[in-house]
């Protein structure tokens, strides 16, 4: 069985900006994680206004436009709050990937011209 790295020394040689990056891309994907379970909420309240509303139409329509408006706030935020959460992983991700490919190449680099002779990199 291959050795694996433990999840702890993974994010060890994270730089200030990429913590950074890894928190607040966390917290966001926390905040859309928790807006999203909102809108079966509000969904609620659009079969309470027919039932409760009996049959005023003006009663309905006020209450399906207050409805309609807080749905809209609620996808915006969800679309926003998403958008960071993926754009600050997948710079978190570009981030990790440049970094180890510098250790890689410095670490080839010290080799000594023999080990080439010997083993092929490829």
């Amino acid at each position: 069985m291959p050795r694996t790295i433990p999840f702890t020394k993974y994010y060890s040689f994270l730089s200030g900006f990429d913590y950074f990056l890894l928190i607040f891309g966390t917290l966001a994907a926390v905040l859309a994680g928790g807006i999203l379970p909102s809108i079966s909420l509000v969904m609620g309240h659009v079969a309470s206004a027919f039932t409760e509303g009996g049959s005023s139409t003006g009663n309905i329509m006020g209450t399906m436009s207050t409805i309609a408006v807080i749905v809209m706030m609620i996808a915006t935020l969800l679309f926003i709050f998403s958008y960071i959460f993926y754009a600050f992983y997948q710079h978190l991700a570009e981030n990790i990937c440049l970094d180890l490919r510098k250790r890689y190449i410095t670490a080839l680099m010290r080799q000594e011209v023999g080990y080439f002779e010997i083993n092929k990199v490829e």
